[in-house]
């Protein structure tokens, strides 16, 4: 004798800081966020290199990634990632993800090359 299940809904508990069932630790629409900053603010320009790598290795240029992988990245980093990072850092987090998944890029060579980029920066100003 076949049963139906009684709850259809997605099992998201392992994904989700949700505080409503079915609803993602980023799906914050319809919520409460609080007050809106409306100061326009002017890029810092390691954001702006943000938006131009995403780009680059996008749609409009190398086809490396797509935006449902970008978002599907964005996704599975974990309520506190996920919380704790800015917009721009999510994006570099979501194409560093994407690029190791990919094999585009050796994550223990990725380590390597930004702890030297910091001594870099430690010792010699930016």
């Amino acid at each position: 004798m076949h049963t139906e299940p009684e709850n259809l809904e997605p099992d998201n508990s392992q994904l989700s800081s949700a505080k409503e069932a079915g609803r993602g630790y980023h799906d914050l629409g319809g919520l409460e966020g609080g007050p809106i900053d409306t100061q326009v603010s002017q890029a810092k320009p390691w954001e702006k290199l943000a938006v131009v790598v995403g780009n680059a290795l996008g749609a409009k240029g190398a086809k490396i990634v797509r935006t449902d992988e970008v978002r599907r990245t964005r996704e599975e980093m974990g309520a506190d990632l996920y919380n704790r990072l800015g917009y721009f850092e999510k994006g570099i987090e979501s194409l560093r993800r994407l690029l190791v998944e990919k094999g585009v890029v050796d994550p223990q060579e990725l380590e390597r090359r930004i702890a030297e980029r910091a001594r870099q920066i430690e010792e010699e100003g930016r």
